[in-house]
């Protein structure tokens, strides 16, 4: 950990000296790390996400502003895209999002409600009991999910939080399964966000030592190329480190 935080430092310095000009305001995030926020994408505008994860595993992401206020895209899983294991390739889902409301003055809280995968790597896909089967195509776990987002204040600076609930429906239906998450997005200047999040905390709040602890920086240029850098925490397990790259254009 001491070593990442001495290289984010040395890179954060290099980008700083060699990008003198003029950055506009970082925009409003679709997710942080590995939960959604309240916030949609522009209508006529597109994303392409692609995150490496554990044993070489590839997820793709890409959805498209249908309005204001819908997106809608697909989403593929590779496990061991990258290595020496033969690539297992998983049913591709489909992801959406719609806005409900971005707030007023009186309730400055953006809702949305959405359709996407759940989790990162190997904790998002549900265990393959057939020992016989070498490759089962519909593992990765899907669900609706429920979000609220709104800004705080600290520091004379804008950040979100989000706080919501999913249900895993693909490839089971499982309620008890139900979990809320919550995420803090906090933009570091005109380059950098640092992201925390809380998820998988079962609405009972039984099994703590399942609960997810994900921190990370994220690099935005323009709001068009993004590049995220965290580590998901449970428990006793050994921390999974993932690569996300995100490249937001328009039509």
């Amino acid at each position: 950990m001491k070593r990442f935080t001495v290289k984010t430092a040395v890179l954060s310095l290099l980008i700083l000296i060699f990008y003198k000009t003029d950055i506009y305001p970082q925009g409003k995030q679709t997710s942080v790390i590995d939960s959604p926020t309240a916030f949609t994408i522009a209508q006529g505008t597109y994303k392409v996400s692609l995150l490496e994860y554990d044993n070489g595993g590839m997820e793709f992401k890409t959805f498209l502003g249908l309005h204001d206020i819908v997106y809608l895209g697909v989403s593929l899983d590779v496990q061991s895209a990258i290595g020496r294991d033969e690539p297992q390739f998983n049913v591709p889902g489909v992801i959406a999002k719609i806005k409900f409301t971005d707030g007023h003055e009186s309730f400055p809280i953006a809702i949305a409600a959405g359709y996407d995968s759940f989790y990162t790597g190997y904790e998002g896909l549900e265990e393959d009991d057939d020992e016989d089967e070498k490759n089962d195509l519909n593992r990765v776990i899907y669900g609706p999910y429920f979000v609220f987002t709104g800004s705080i204040y600290l520091f004379d600076s804008e950040q979100y939080l989000s706080v919501g609930i999913r249900t895993p429906t693909q490839p089971d239906y499982k309620p008890d399964n139900t979990s809320y998450f919550t995420s803090l997005d906090i933009p570091l200047g005109d380059f950098f966000r640092f992201n925390f999040e809380v998820e998988r905390v079962y609405w009972d709040f039984r099994d703590g030592s399942d609960w997810l602890f994900n921190p990370g920086i994220k690099f935005s240029y323009y709001d068009q190329i993004i590049f995220t850098f965290a580590v998901m925490c449970e428990g006793d397990e050994r921390p999974n480190r993932i690569i996300r790259f995100e490249y937001h254009g328009e039509f």
